[in-house]
């Protein structure tokens, strides 16, 4: 009894709490923006000039630090970029970054596309959202702290290529207060 009452409570916030969202049109943006194309490459600056988001002269996002939030398991390495990419644009009436980044063929993700916004205060709002757009892509949840992170990871065939994606309302990696991070990593 107390675990069905405990799985209707983790179900609440992706209904109950999605029109408290801050911008509301968040994690469709990081889905048109990062999930669209699959894992190719390429897909990201072309869906970001067809969005007419800028691209910025250099990154103030601080790449390495998406690494640091509340994995459990470490098993990703985000120093060290070959390439990083930043685009500007609005979501909701707030600024925000696309970081485009990509890393050595030892890695285990060799590409990475991360949404930044700020001013979010918590995860929450997002949470269900963003849990289908990743089911859509073909990854599931792995881990969460309802208010501030949700893990999500899997493996995409045909190649069994493991991708993660991550979202966490405390990201170090703007260096705002009340910033909040979605990115996929592949």
């Amino acid at each position: 009894m107390r675990l069905a009452a405990l799985l209707v409570l983790l179900a609440l916030p992706s209904v109950s709490h999605a029109q408290n969202a801050e911008a509301p049109s968040t994690v469709s943006t990081f889905a048109k923006l990062c999930l669209a194309g699959g894992t190719d490459p390429a897909a990201r600056p072309a869906a970001l000039e067809a969005a007419i988001w800028t691209k910025d002269q250099s990154s103030t996002i601080n790449v390495e630090l998406f690494a640091f939030s509340r994995a459990i398991e470490r098993n990703y390495d985000f120093s060290k970029p070959e390439n990083v990419e930043q685009w500007s644009g609005v979501i909701d009436d707030r600024p925000a970054k696309v970081v485009l980044a990509n890393f050595p063929s030892t890695r285990r993700y060799r590409n990475l596309c991360a949404l930044t916004i700020n001013g979010i205060e918590n995860a929450m709002p997002y949470g269900g959202e963003l849990r289908k757009a990743f089911k859509t892509f073909g990854i599931g949840g792995k881990s969460v702290d309802l208010v501030h992170y949700y893990e999500f990871a899997g493996k995409l065939a045909p190649n069994k290529h493991p991708v993660r994606g991550e979202i966490f309302s405390r990201s170090l990696a703007t260096g705002e207060a009340d910033s909040m991070h979605i990115y996929i990593a592949y």
